[in-house]
């Protein structure tokens, strides 16, 4: 059978067909057309068109051939996250918001303040993400926040997750608002439950945020509704632990021109002599990082390698050369390096970008001394035995030379003093062809048989 697969992005809406023959999936033809940002579905049918010919809705309809499909674009599902401590409820509803496929666009702990609720209401996310509170804990915070966003201008989605013995007065104080009510993200300090909170708000992005500018036309004439690509790619990465052997562990870049995502296979088993500090981690985690990227967000990445990064020794004309060659690529996202020197500038801001986005994922470990003697206290994921690292996005997948361990390498110790928990020595996977997006599309149908394509497809580097 002949399964399609389109991702719609922000610049490019890429397709293939993939044919399963048995239990194996491959790659037959491509098709990419420049995305139509005022009706996103005008480059998909074209793309659709490409890939199948005549009669291409008629087909998928009959279901002569499988069809999958996400999109980034319009920038992504927009989350704001609310919490009280930000150590506790904060972060599960960051791991609900960014396992949904979301991009944290604001993180609020505590009280809200006037500032809070005007900064929401100038630049509304798409979905608020109301935590705050274990059952039966704080409501204090809970009940303040409620009656702030109440008397707010604020019009988005609200997705409530917080303390369950609050929730009936929550409702009542939001009754004017687009509320969905779910299970507390964190009914108790050492079980986390980001799995409702996920699920809603991937339920809104179908029912509401997926009718703008075209993909509710692709939803009426396909008769498939889309996926958020990062919720897509989470995934695929959960079927390639699960289906591919030898790959339980692994770490997955996907870098862009506005932001660096990362998601990181690997079970926790912490050493003898280290004590956990924090919540329980997911088998796969996912961050991404808004502020760094080799385009739109080439300004920041660049004063990340400037300021961050003493190997590099940015001093002077050097320092001055990247940040207007930052600011130059920021204003026009499509340029490609025009020569040498501009290609070694890319290299610096990709591999910035990877070193600060790997470094902010990963946990920390720090020695304390006790009466009993050294104790080694982590907080977060121990990447330093992940044998594995996969470059996917238009960079990570052209360049050949890259090594994203040596610039890993160089985050070592954070500016805190504690040590930051990436590997060293790793093997380094580049997916060429920019499948990986569209292999997580097919995975919905065939997880075993995508993640066993994915791995299949990818190029080791030297």
């Amino acid at each position: 059978m002949k399964y399609v697969s389109i991702d719609i992005g922000s610049t490019w809406t890429k397709g293939a067909v993939f044919d399963l023959s048995g239990s194996e999936l491959a790659c037959e033809r491509r098709a990419v057309f420049p995305t139509t940002v005022d009706n996103l579905s005008d480059a998909y049918f074209r793309v659709l068109h490409e890939l199948v010919g005549p009669g291409a809705i008629d087909r998928v309809r009959g279901g002569e051939i499988g069809l999958s499909y996400s999109s980034s674009a319009k920038g992504g599902l927009a989350v704001a996250a609310l919490g009280i401590v930000p150590e506790v409820t904060l972060e599960t509803a960051k791991i609900a918001a960014y396992s949904a496929g979301a991009k944290l666009t604001r993180v609020l702990s505590y009280r809200l303040t006037r500032s809070d609720i005007r900064a929401l209401e100038e630049s509304p996310p798409d979905i608020v993400l109301f935590a705050g509170g274990t059952d039966g804990g704080n409501t204090d915070y809970v009940l303040s926040n409620a009656q702030a966003i109440a008397k707010s201008r604020l019009a988005c989605s609200l997705v409530y997750a917080g303390n369950r013995c609050v929730q009936d007065e929550v409702n009542e104080i939001l009754a004017e608002k687009d509320l969905v009510v779910v299970d507390n993200v964190l009914p108790e300090i050492e079980s986390p439950n980001p799995d409702p909170a996920r699920q809603a708000m991937r339920d809104i992005f179908l029912s509401k945020i997926a009718k703008g500018k075209g993909l509710d036309i692709i939803v009426r004439d396909t008769g498939v509704e889309p996926l958020p690509t990062p919720y897509a790619v989470y995934e695929f990465a959960k079927s390639i632990r699960r289906h591919v052997p030898g790959w339980e562990e692994f770490i997955l870049l996907d870098m862009g021109g506005a932001t660096t995502d990362v998601y990181s296979a690997h079970r926790e088993e912490p050493a003898a002599g280290t004590v956990i500090r924090g919540l329980p981690e997911s088998d796969v985690k996912r961050t991404v990082e808004g502020d760094l990227g080799m385009r739109v967000s080439a300004v920041s990445a660049a004063e990340a390698a400037r300021t961050l990064m003493p190997e590099l020794r940015l001093e002077g004309d050097e320092a001055s050369t990247l940040t207007r060659y930052a600011e130059q690529v920021a204003r026009a996202p499509d340029s490609l390096p025009a020569n040498n020197q501009e290609a070694a500038l890319d290299e610096m801001l990709a591999g910035a970008c990877v070193a600060h986005a790997c470094a902010r994922h990963a946990g920390r470990a720090t020695m304390v001394y006790t009466p009993d003697g050294d104790v080694r206290v982590q907080t977060g994921r121990d990447l330093g035995k992940v044998p594995r690292v996969i470059g996917s996005g238009g960079w990570l997948s052209k360049r050949r030379d890259f090594d994203p361990g040596h610039w890993m390498a160089q985050m070592r110790v954070d500016a805190k003093g504690k040590s930051v928990l990436l590997p060293g020595n790793v093997a380094y996977y580049r997916d060429e062809d920019y499948l990986f997006p569209l292999l997580a599309n097919v995975a919905r149908d065939l997880p075993e048989a995508a993640a066993r394509a994915g791995v299949r497809t990818l190029t080791r580097s030297t």
